[in-house]
């Protein structure tokens, strides 16, 4: 069969020039599209100790309006910068944030903190207190203290436990690669899974893991729960990971076991599924730390991804802001099955955007 690939970028005008702007948290609520990010008030590019997540809204994923800052470096759990993390919708539609921190004192050291709105009536979400008790998930012994990062949106699983997953280099400097699981029956109180989502040695060290679900033809996935959906035979699984010596995003479509929480990879047979770089790439370009979140509203899954582009930092510096979000082309394909395009209907309104989005179509046999 054929296998079509799309290639989709889409410059958006904002009103604000982010300084950074590796995305976290994206989410759909009550009618509003929620974009955080990693954002440095005081420079172009960032630095330990000085990032806030900042925040704009959209009500059509195209025009953005720019807010005050989400979270700002203001306790002694994310003293040294709020990093990166995801957004959650809890029972009631209260939304959470977890999200790493670099504590005081010691700048290498990074945990795990929650969020919560200060007014969950507020339609814009503007304002986000931090708990007294953070971290909700401290420092594991066996990882290096500047190893433990991105908390995943958590989903719930048949026993009634949420579920969140967290990179992490397991054993030392020179340790394994993991995706770990962190339980919870209050989205307080954590507990590592004694087993690990997906560990690769030869990766090093990876960030901002993704897992969601992929329909078989016919069934939407919509129906399939929130975040990952049952282990059922209707079901597939990405698990897209982040590597940090290549600074590209791979995936690869498998079996997620809702029990023992941990993630098969379907590959082909010359592939190695123990190395994650072996994956398939959602782009080719710069594209690094994507992430995707639900959109209730159209059913759909939509992915954002970081676009650092290729200049250089004197000229990030000089123009004020760097890095641009995009929607790289999502084609997930399970073996011996027919593969699922997923694009955003909208895009096709790029066109009246003079040129500013451009697409490119290449076939495959």
């Amino acid at each position: 069969h054929h296998t079509v690939a799309l290639s989709i970028k889409l410059y958006i005008d904002h009103k604000h020039h982010p300084r950074s702007i590796i995305q976290h948290g994206p989410m759909y609520h009550n009618g509003v599209y929620h974009m955080f990010y990693q954002y440095n008030p005081l420079g172009a590019v960032w630095g330990t100790g000085n990032l806030s997540w900042g925040h704009s809204v959209s009500r059509d994923l195209v025009n953005w309006d720019a807010l005050d800052t989400a979270l700002d470096p203001t306790a002694p759990f994310d003293y040294n910068g709020c990093w990166s993390g995801s957004a959650t919708i809890l029972p009631g539609g209260i939304p959470a944030l977890l999200y790493t921190g670099r504590i005081q004192g010691d700048k290498e050291v990074q945990v795990q903190n929650v969020a919560f709105p200060k007014n969950p009536a507020d339609p814009l979400l503007r304002e986000w207190v931090k708990p007294a008790y953070n971290p909700v998930i401290p420092l594991p012994a066996d990882v290096p203290g500047d190893n433990f990062r991105d908390p995943t949106t958590a989903w719930v699983g048949r026993d009634g436990l949420w579920r969140i997953a967290v990179a992490a280099k397991v054993g030392g400097p020179n340790g394994i690669a993991s995706t770990l699981i962190y339980r919870s029956k209050d989205f307080r109180h954590w507990k590592r899974n004694a087993l690990p989502l997906y560990t690769s040695r030869a990766a090093g060290m990876v960030e901002c893991p993704d897992l969601f679900p992929v329909a078989e033809p016919g069934v939407e996935e919509g129906r399939l729960g929130y975040a990952s959906g049952p282990a059922s035979g209707a079901v597939r699984h990405v698990l897209k990971l982040s590597v940090m010596n290549t600074t590209q995003d791979y995936y690869a479509v498998g079996r997620y076991d809702d029990v023992a929480d941990t993630f098969v990879p379907e590959v082909d047979v010359e592939r190695n599924a123990d190395d994650c770089r072996t994956w398939r790439r959602f782009d080719y370009g710069h594209v690094y730390a994507s992430k995707s979140f639900f959109d209730s509203s159209k059913n759909r899954r939509v992915l954002w991804a970081w676009a650092n582009e290729s200049d250089s930092q004197d000229n990030d510096i000089a123009r004020g802001w760097s890095g641009v979000q995009v929607h790289p082309p999502v084609n997930f394909q399970s073996t011996n099955r027919s593969s699922s395009l997923y694009l955003l209907a909208m895009m096709c309104m790029c066109r009246r955007f003079r040129g500013r989005c451009g697409w490119t179509k290449t076939v495959s046999r």
